[in-house]
């Protein structure tokens, strides 16, 4: 036999009739479906059996010719005579046998429909098992019943026993069935005659009848108390019974196939009994020879039954409930409420003056659950006080009743009234708060009362894709199911009649949760006491039992105890160990069970106490994939793919989409925190969907213990393996199929470690667990302890630290960021001050520490370090709105942290989330609120945004309150988060450095030798810029020279200096021909010293005429954050322009920065403040402006050299946007005329134009819109489409306008105006604006022929630019 458990089935096996038929596959469709139905007509056609029968006999001639013509004798032609025959008579018994078979199935379907049968067999059978089955019966029921009557005796009686049972020798009969055949497929329907006659011996053998026992019952009554008793017995003999009755069931396809079995008397049954309350067998009176009593005690008996089981009442077993395992009174989530105050009570003491209140808490008005506190003299209480109740799946479609009473020292409670609640509403929002009910008596209002409601349901396992159960995720918070099963052999000597009063208290730590019922007069009671209590730890929970005897009026003496760790309980059913020894007693064991239920509250899952902090960061460099699965074939496209990195199914990091490609080039360096060599990362490749799901391309498997190992302990526990450089293939979902390669580099950096990177969790539950222990129907629960809710803890806000949603203050010194105010609490001991400094490697060494324990830093120290994860404890918020928040950053293309969407406006998160950090100095953070719910969409309502070392200033090791606004600073929220820093020993490359990215201010100068193009040997020259193959910039035509002259600057955003592909050419411009290359150079940008004017000589060549002519640039580069831009998705000008290097000013920073070196050096101040006075940031690439009316004044014409030098206005004023019109506009093919509109776009507010009515190349549109603007307002966007009217408008272009860059908004007139003409991104051509400024607010409006304003809100993180809705 194998040892181990049976392998799994396959899933090309094909199973059972089911199967096999294909019933449950799909209808076939198309050339499937002709296919199967040309089959079946065939099959009736040319292969039935009359054709089969035809076709032996045109055999058999055929053969026979043969034979004769080959001249072959009678004894083959006896032997296919022989085969012939043998398969006609085969054939003909078949045919036979079926149908005699068919005829007599119908027959008996008519019989059993209309006739009873006997049942025999099953009688026959009942005969011989009831004499084995019976004694197990009995004892089972004397066990089950004899405990309840123990447990119900009267104060005035000293107990209740089945001292003597049993049903006899006789077993029950089925007399007859009747069963209806023609019900649906899955439903069985029987009339059973069934009797109970024990006494009729007619059908029975002299031998059997000699050896019968009759049933018999004996009550033993034992009237007095102590040693003073005496037993009086009741007996009840001579039992009969007989009925009709009707069975339904219903089937099921899973165990145990019988899903709800449903019984019903079609008649009233008859029954008899004889029953002597006096005198016992001997001298016993029979009551049924009282008159009248008999037919009374009948009567009564049907009155009873009639509405449970009389025809047409049915009475119900739910068989697969019942076989599931799942006990029906199992709690299905915690409810927790709060009870804020009542108002307006209307209600006197009896003799006058002020009740004092208090509310209860219950179900249906049934037993109470919890109470609060009362509250002397007053008829506006206020308790603030939260319980936690647990509550079955019954309780879900029932009523909380909260119950308003008035307290009495020395009498009953008066009742004030009640207000209920319906508990099924919680399914649609498990957050209720500011609930106000009034209180009803009688049906007169007596005051109203206010409380919140929080369902927090037991997390259950999911069903996964492949049909397998995923365990629901461990947290420390649960329910506990407790079953106190039974005791043996308790220790009696202290009692001096030798027999026990037993009864057991269920203790979890020091609070009493439950207690068993009491039993008289044994020492093995049989409790089978289930109750449910709540659990705030589940490690630090330790679950006691007292075994307590009942002495009445005396005091009850402890038996024997036990106490035992709730982990080591749980872990005791997996080993089927239940029997535990009781301490403190000479013998006794207890026997019990326990069940681990979790929930989801507030930081049980991501909580704070459960924080375990990161040994290091993996470093993924995700380079490329090759030959990816292509999802959209069948559409004619290819997947547009991206990779995410998943650990223990949170989505941590996620590349950039590559549009339609296969063979996708990311090129993007990702950093996830790890803590444990155990994680395993996941690389799931994705296909991006605008609409729908994204879909799976497949995943990688990247194991943590394969990049890093365990160290000797101290500054490093934990050390790295080395760079592994990876092609994996791409496994796809269901199965061991792969399709393309992801090539990446992998590699661990360890984070030092760092004393104090914990987080105490919010334990508000521990207070509270108490009162929500239940028992079995979640109706009776121990007394609740009321807890009052410590107020969240506040304090000022720094000023600077408020929302800074826009640009405008991204230069600000950090500094300032902390202003006056002082963020709450007090700095914890989280990090203990040391003696250790950096060194010039970034390596911390503390005197005082020994090589394995934790480094001590002080948080000046601390924040030396420029690399490390940022640890962020969300503890709480007040939103404007229900949202998920993210915390975002540097590029903020992913969230770092994000959360699910609150259920409420007021939360507790206790989240922890981490961050990872490159450059402290430079790094920026942004906290925002997003409304949509699903976590790859955006809809943002509210932000803040600061620079991530002041935000650490202000939240390390303590609380500090953040408010987030909109641009409008509405939705108005604060967050409460607390911060760790753990750094990371990291060396960045030149392309993971701030230095890498920026922004490039570049000035064409001139050019020399250019090659003559035109007959008189002259040309007329521009220049194209390229950057990473898109052009971002066009000079001016300078015509009839070799040595032009253009002296025009631009800026553009670089997202990487070291991967940029930065190149010039130039043109020969033509009036009718295609303009034709002059020739083109290279421009590395990987050698740029920061701030520094650089002069470039670009060297031009062709492949056609070789090289020829050079061209004259001067550049700057200038290190900033730069966002990536999202499909769709539109930033503000993001980052922030370094004005210094560490602690050294501009003027210091020569040389400081080349080649593969770091920004910072051996030895530099990382932390010192920067320069008050910021460098100044320039428009986005190509974008120029003129005063209005310049051009026509004799100013030189577009484009010019000079850029607006305008500031951003001190109040809030109107901006009118007039969207004049555009040149060289081409669609997606170049050179395509097409009917574009343009989309404005500014914070929240939207606006399109009308479409041009035939196809263009120039449009004019000429139509204004007006928005309200402020200093924090920074950009405008623009968005160019090609309108289609039966198709989908397609974006040819795209443009952001730094308005303050072309507007003197604090200039005197009134009126301040420019020209701006702006080279479009993604596409080509220039749009043409013009924009006036008024300080003061205005009305927001559009021109009356202006388009309307787009309604919906901001698109998804990857879409392809929104499409704004058809003129």
């Amino acid at each position: 036999m194998p040892a181990g458990p049976a392998p799994a089935i396959p899933d090309w096996y094909r199973v059972g009739w089911r199967a096999v038929s294909g019933v449950d596959a799909a209808p076939a469709e198309g050339e499937e479906r002709d296919k199967r139905i040309l089959s079946q007509v065939l099959s009736e056609l040319y292969y039935g059996e009359f054709y089969h029968n035809a076709a032996v006999i045109f055999f058999a001639v055929a053969m026979t010719h043969y034979m004769t013509i080959f001249r072959l004798g009678w004894g083959w032609l006896t032997i296919l005579l022989a085969t012939c025959a043998t398969y006609y008579t085969t054939s003909i018994h078949r045919v036979r046998t079926r149908a005699r078979d068919d005829m007599q199935r119908e027959l008996i379907k008519n019989h059993l429909a209309t006739e009873h049968e006997s049942a025999e067999w099953i009688n026959n059978f009942l005969d011989r098992f009831w004499l084995i089955y019976e004694p197990v019966l009995s004892e089972t029921i004397v066990s089950s019943v004899d405990q309840i009557l123990s447990a119900s005796t009267p104060p005035f009686l000293d107990s209740i026993r089945l001292s003597t049972f049993t049903l006899g020798t006789k077993a029950p009969r089925i007399d007859r069935v009747r069963t209806f055949p023609r019900t649906s497929d899955d439903v069985v329907l029987m009339d059973w005659g069934i009797s109970f006659t024990p006494n009729d011996v007619s059908d029975l053998t002299p031998r059997q009848a000699a050896g019968k026992v009759n049933p018999k019952i004996v009550l033993a009554i034992r009237v007095g108390k102590g040693l003073a008793t005496a037993a009086m017995p009741i007996l009840l003999e001579d039992i009969s019974f007989s009925g009709l009755m009707r069975i339904k069931l219903k089937l099921v396809t899973n165990f145990p196939h019988v899903q709800v079995v449903e019984m019903s008397f079609l008649e009233k049954p008859i029954f008899d009994y004889v029953l002597k309350p006096i005198g016992g067998e001997t001298f016993g009176f029979d009551i049924g020879n009282i008159p009248g009593l008999s037919s009374f005690i009948r009567d009564q008996v049907h009155a009873n039954l009639g509405p449970m089981m009389y025809d047409p009442n049915v009475f119900t077993l739910n068989l697969e409930q019942l076989l599931s395992g799942a006990p029906l009174d199992a709690a299905v989530g915690v409810l927790q409420v709060h009870i804020s105050s009542a108002r307006g009570l209307k209600a006197t003491k009896i003799g006058g003056g002020v009740p004092d209140p208090y509310i209860t808490l219950s179900i249906n008005n049934r037993a109470v659950l919890a109470k609060t506190v009362h509250k002397p003299s007053t008829t506006n209480p206020h308790f603030s006080s939260t319980h936690y109740l647990l509550l079955t799946s019954a309780n879900m479609t029932e009523a909380l009743t909260l119950g308003v009473w008035d307290y009495n020292e020395h009498r009953k409670d008066n009742d004030l009234g009640s207000a209920n609640y319906d508990l099924s509403s919680l399914h649609e929002d498990a957050v209720q708060e500011g609930l106000s009910l009034p209180i009803l008596k009688d049906g007169k209002d007596k005051g109203e009362v206010k409380f919140d409601l929080s369902w927090y349901p037991v997390l259950t396992p999911k069903k996964l894709a492949d049909g397998q159960l995923e365990p629901p995720p461990e947290t420390k918070v649960g329910i506990v199911r407790l079953v106190v099963h039974q005791a043996k052999e308790l220790d009696h000597s202290k009692s001096l009649s030798g027999e026990l009063n037993p009864f057991a208290k269920v203790i979890s730590n020091t609070s009493e949760v439950h207690k068993t019922p009491k039993f008289k007069h044994t020492n093995s009671p049989i409790w089978e006491s289930p109750c449910e209590f709540l659990v705030t730890d589940k490690a630090k929970t330790t679950v006691s039992i007292k075994v307590i005897d009942d002495r009445d009026f005396l005091k009850d003496p402890v038996v024997g105890h036990v106490s035992v760790k709730l982990e080591d309980l749980l872990e005791a059913k997996t080993k089927q160990v239940d029997w535990f020894p009781l301490s403190g007693c000479k013998s006794g064991k207890v026997r019990m069970s326990a069940e681990w239920k979790p929930v989801a509250m507030a930081g049980s899952i991501h909580g704070a106490g459960e924080y375990v902090p990161p040994i290091g960061i993996i470093r993924l460099w995700m380079q490329k994939a090759t030959d990816v699965k292509n999802v959209e074939a069948a559409l004619g496209g290819k997947s547009d793919p991206y990779v995410r990195v998943l650990l223990k199914s949170d989505i941590m990091a996620r590349t950039e989409v590559i549009d339609n490609n296969l063979n996708p080039e990311w090129d993007q360096i990702l950093y996830i925190p790890v803590h444990s060599l155990k994680e395993t990362l996941l690389l799931e490749c994705m296909d991006y969907q605008h609409l729908t799901k994204d879909r799976s391309l497949g995943s990688v498997e990247l194991k943590i213990s394969d990049l890093a190992r365990e160290s000797e302990g101290g500054r490093l526990p934990h050390v790295s393996t080395g760079k592994k450089t990876v092609a994996d293939p791409i496994r796809l979902d269901g199965g061991n199929v792969y399709k393309g390669k992801l090539h990446y580099v992998a590699e661990f950096v360890p984070a030092l470690n760092i004393q104090g990177v914990k987080f105490d969790g919010q334990d508000v539950l521990s207070e509270t667990a108490s009162s929500a222990s239940g028992s079995l129907d979640g109706n009776t629960m121990a007394d609740s302890v009321t807890y009052k809710v410590p107020a969240s803890p506040t304090s000022p806000t720094s000023p600077a630290l408020h929302n800074d949603p826009a640009p405008a203050h991204e230069n600000a010194d950090p500094a300032a960021a902390h202003g006056n105010g002082a963020a709450n609490g007090e700095p914890t001991d989280g990090y203990h001050v040391g003696d250790g400094v950096p060194n010039g490697d970034g390596a911390a060494h503390s005197k005082e520490s020994s090589v394995d324990a934790p480094i001590q830093l002080s948080h000046t120290e601390l924040m030396k370090y420029q690399s490390g994860v940022i640890v962020f404890n969300i503890i709480s918020g007040r939103l404007a709105k229900k949202a998920r928040l993210e915390i975002l950053l540097d590029d903020g293309y992913w969230p770092s942290v994000g959360l699910e969407k609150t259920k409420s406006t007021t939360v507790k998160w206790d989240h922890v989330g981490e961050g990872f950090v490159k450059e402290l100095d430079f790094s920026r953070l942004t906290l925002r609120l997003n409304e949509h719910p699903e976590g790859d969409r955006d809809d943002i309502i509210a932000e803040y945004k600061c620079f991530t070392k002041a935000f650490l200033e202000e939240a390390l090791d303590k609380k500090a309150e953040f408010t987030l606004t909109n641009e409008d600073g509405r939705y108005q929220s604060q967050v409460l988060i607390m911060a760790k820093y753990v750094p990371a020993e990291i060396k960045l490359e030149p392309r993971e450095s701030v230095n890498n990215q920026g922004t490039l201010r570049v000035t064409l100068i001139d050019g020399r030798e250019i090659r003559g193009a035109d007959r008189s040997g002259k040309s007329d020259p521009y220049a194209v810029f390229t950057l990473n193959d898109q052009k971002i910039f066009k000079s001016e035509v300078v015509k009839k020279t070799l040595a032009p002259v253009w002296n025009e600057e631009f800026t553009v955003d670089v997202p990487s200096r070291v991967a940029a592909k930065f190149s010039l050419e130039l043109f020969d411009w033509n009036k009718i021909e295609q303009a034709k290359s002059l020739g083109g150079g290279k421009i590395d940008l990987s050698n740029l010293e920061p701030f520094e004017l650089t002069e470039r000589i670009v060297a031009l060549s062709s492949d056609k005429h070789g090289d020829k002519g050079e061209v004259r640039i001067r550049l700057m580069f200038e290190p900033r954050i730069i966002a990536k831009a999202r499909k769709g998705t539109t930033f503000a000008s993001a980052g922030r322009a370094l004005t210094q290097v560490g602690g050294l000013p501009l003027g210091a920073t020569k040389g400081l920065v080349h080649g593969a070196k770091g920004l910072f050096k051996k030895g530099s101040s990382a932390d010192s403040h920067e320069d008050d006075e910021p460098m100044p940031v320039d428009p986005p690439a190509t974008q120029v402006s003129q005063p209005v009316g310049a051009a026509a004044n004799g100013a030189t014409p577009f484009p010019t050299s000079t850029l607006g030098t305008g500031t951003p206005p001190h109040e809030v004023g109107t901006l009118k946007v007039h969207v004049v019109g555009a040149k060289d506009i081409s669609g997606p093919v170049p050179g395509e005329a097409v009917k574009p509109y343009v989309v404005l776009r500014m914070g929240e507010k939207e606006y399109k134009t009308k479409h041009t009515g035939s196809k263009t190349h120039a449009p004019e549109w000429n139509e204004a819109f007006s928005y309200v603007v402020g200093p924090e307002t920074r950009t405008l966007l623009a968005y160019v489409f090609s309108h289609h009217k039966f198709g989908k408008d397609i974006l040819i272009g795209e443009a952001e306008i730094d308005i303050w860059k072309h507007i003197q908004a604090n200039a005197p007139s009134p009126i301040k105006s420019s020209d701006v003409r702006v080279e479009l991104r993604s596409g080509q051509g220039t749009l043409q604006l013009q924009l006036d400024f008024e300080l003061g607010l205005k009305r927001q409006t559009s021109s009356s022929f202006s388009s309307n304003r787009s309604p919906h809100a901001s698109p998804s993180r990857f879409s392809l630019g929104r499409k704004p809705d058809d003129s």
